[in-house]
């Protein structure tokens, strides 16, 4: 995974492309044109209702100009700018009396954060500074983020040779090192993004003539010697020795760490982690699976309802951790 620059068309037209080509040659195409075009303009707006006491809103958009979007018009982006609750905001005036048509409740849940991919691990390191709390740093270092543009791609990088975090399809995960060091070092300064802002704001008045670069220099060699020596204290644990051999790729060995056991064999990508439905799999349920191909019955799995159940656990044709019932008492096989 590296940087690199924009991929852009000649003024060649291109001849006899295979459709494979072609698709490719289109969406370079079209993702220039769409660089060059003016922006996508929309008007939003918002009500705001009484009802019961209780307030109410209503949020709508509506594309007044399309702009790049234009260029590919793909269905996701009109489906996209459907209006969120119906439109008609724009029918009300301020003040006006809105009738009441009906009533009900909607019942939704709340889903965590999607795991990160390279792409979005990328963005995430681009506007980092959106979480921070204090305004002034927020403020500093919104448009700079974690590393530039040309360093971002290869930090990422960084941390799969180090073997803090690995891929699971287009998902990165952290690794049990990855996930100690994170308990390790999360209330230190150094893995605090204001710290960045805080060094930006320095930067900014060196630069202006009213903070001396040498007092400067001295704070930041003061810090690193307190950070280094922080993190020099740190003790990692032994990685566990149980290895068993891989029943995916048949060449790569298990090993059997504290959250996860998972192949160390590069490009197979056989992960199981060790909490699987609110259970916690011990190293004997771990040696049967690896073993034999499955478990023995396991007791205390509990689904989404909460509802506890029992069963066995094997391996898809993925090689995926599925669930294995036992067959009622009193039930003949085929």
């Amino acid at each position: 995974m590296t940087d690199h620059h924009a991929l852009i068309i000649t003024g060649v037209a291109p001849e006899e492309l295979s459709e494979a080509e072609s698709a490719v040659y289109t969406l370079i195409a079209g993702r220039m044109l769409e660089a060059f075009s003016p922006p996508c303009e929309k008007e939003r707006l918002l009500m705001e209702c009484m009802c019961g006491g209780m307030d109410f809103r209503s949020r709508s958009a509506f594309i007044v100009n399309t702009g790049w979007r234009a260029v590919f018009a793909r269905k996701e982006d009109r489906e996209k700018d459907e209006p969120e609750d119906g439109g008609g905001t724009a029918l009300f005036a301020e003040g006006g009396l809105v009738p009441l048509s009906g009533r009900g409740l909607s019942q939704k849940k709340t889903l965590p954060r999607p795991l990160y991919t390279e792409a979005t691990l990328l963005a995430a390191m681009e506007n980092c500074g959106k979480d921070i709390t204090d305004g002034e740093a927020r403020e500093t270092v919104k448009d700079s983020g974690i590393g530039t543009p040309a360093t971002r791609a290869a930090i990422i990088t960084t941390l799969f040779k180090r073997d803090y975090v690995e891929r699971s399809g287009k998902s990165i995960l952290p690794t049990e090192k990855g996930l100690y060091l994170y308990e390790s070092v999360k209330d230190m300064m150094v893995a605090d993004a204001e710290l960045t802002g805080t060094w930006e704001r320095a930067l900014a008045r060196i630069e202006g003539r009213t903070l001396d670069p040498d007092s400067f220099m001295l704070s930041i060699r003061e810090y690193t010697g307190k950070v280094t020596g922080e993190i020099l204290r740190l003790k990692f644990p032994e990685p566990s020795s149980h290895a068993f051999t891989c029943p995916k790729c048949k060449a790569g060995n298990v090993v059997v760490k504290s959250k996860v056991a998972k192949c160390d064999r590069e490009g197979c990508g056989l992960l199981v982690f060790r909490r699987f439905l609110n259970k916690e799999l011990t190293d004997r349920h771990l040696e049967q699976l690896f073993s034999s191909g499955s478990t023995r019955l396991i007791k205390g799995f509990k689904g989404k309802k909460g509802c506890s159940f029992d069963a066995a656990l094997t391996f898809d044709d993925s090689f995926n951790l599925k669930l294995s019932f036992p067959k009622p008492k009193g039930a003949k096989g085929k």
